[in-house]
């Protein structure tokens, strides 16, 4: 047994560690909040590097949107195509040619957006809005928008947020709010888009994003699909961070993504498609499980996948029970499933709006 002079001593430096411990955690969790919450720069090149659409065979637009505070953001805009590309025909192709096709397909898909039946198609079929999660940028994301685009023959807008890839600013909850509604007006004011229904898709935070986008455009929303969504950073800081004391969390978070004040203005007749990864444990399932009890009797669809954060999309039947949700709750008629998988036309558009906030 130690002396008791000696465990003393070993207990006060025991509790000189944890209240250092638990001090340094909370100065991190408020001088260095954003840069947790939102790490652009991660992973490394991400402020530099952003892949194209092109690069999985879906020929796009590049666009640059002024939020109403002046700060640019970058876009695509991939219109759906009867006979869009295959990615086997890519296989193969030396680095050269593979650009040559590349911008075949790019003048290609110029001339089809000339021709009145390509433009009708276009406009007959849904429109993915992809908001994506705090880490990356949307090129990250052009695999997903390759499913959307070419195996359900979707129109898909996806942005950079402020401070994300090629986008100017930095970011913050106002910000990406402000940015999410510039991206939704572009969309509801673009003569294709436009006039198409419009679904919201969004991983991780970009589900917060797609909660916010459906409770503000609530006439225009015509499904929202969300995986590995948090109920609200007030929530999931204590399942990461669990040494800072949940009293302190009002005072240090200065963001919120706050889905109480979103999801209950989202009217119950939009359909919610939640995407559960059943082995997460950096969004734990129990955050999803409180979002769908805060939907409460809406319309809604809840499937488990065997995956983790980051790769729950995936996992066996992640895509089919999209394209099965799309079918059934947004489209009127079956979707033709095709088993398939640049340089970018310059466009810039002012849009402007109300810096609205939760």
């Amino acid at each position: 047994m130690l002396p008791s002079n000696t465990a003393l001593t070993i207990a006060k430096y025991a509790f000189g560690a944890s209240v250092t411990a638990t001090t340094l955690a909370i100065g991190g969790l408020w001088y260095f909040q954003r840069s947790l919450i939102y790490p652009s720069g991660f992973p490394e090149g991400s402020r530099s590097v952003v892949p194209k659409p092109i690069e999985v065979g879906c020929p796009y637009e590049d666009v640059t949107l002024t939020c109403s505070d002046g700060i640019k953001i970058k876009a695509y805009v991939i219109m759906a195509r009867k006979k869009p590309l295959m990615l086997s025909e890519l296989r193969g192709l030396t680095p050269t040619e593979r650009k040559e096709r590349a911008q075949y397909e790019m003048e290609a898909w110029a001339q089809e957006m000339g021709d009145e039946k390509a433009i009708e198609y276009s406009k007959s079929r849904p429109t993915v809005v992809i908001f994506h999660a705090n880490a990356g940028n949307m090129g990250h994301r052009v695999p997903l928008a390759r499913h959307f685009n070419v195996d359900y023959k979707c129109n898909v807008f996806m942005l950079s947020y402020r401070g994300y890839g090629l986008s100017e600013g930095k970011p913050s909850e106002l910000g990406l709010q402000i940015d999410i509604q510039t991206a939704m007006r572009y969309v509801q004011a673009h003569p294709i888009l436009g006039q198409t229904k419009i679904v919201l898709y969004g991983q991780s935070l970009g589900g917060a994003a797609c909660f916010y986008a459906a409770s503000k455009h609530r006439d225009t929303v015509a499904g929202v699909i969300v995986e590995n969504t948090m109920l609200s950073l007030k929530t999931l800081v204590p399942l990461v961070m669990p040494q800072i004391p949940k009293f302190l969390l009002p005072i240090l978070l200065t963001e919120h993504w706050d889905a109480h004040k979103t999801v209950p203005l989202i009217p119950s007749t939009t359909p919610i498609l939640f995407l559960v990864g059943k082995r997460d444990t950096l969004v734990k399932a129990e955050q999803m499980v409180a979002l769908r009890e805060l939907r409460g009797s809406g319309r809604a669809r809840w499937r488990e996948f065997d995956g983790e954060h980051n790769d729950t999309c995936l996992q066996p039947g992640y895509w089919e029970e999209i394209g099965k949700w799309l079918r059934e709750e947004v489209e009127d008629e079956g979707i033709e499933v095709v088993d398939q998988s640049d340089g970018g036309k310059e466009n810039s558009m002012k849009v402007t709006e109300e810096d609205a906030v939760p």
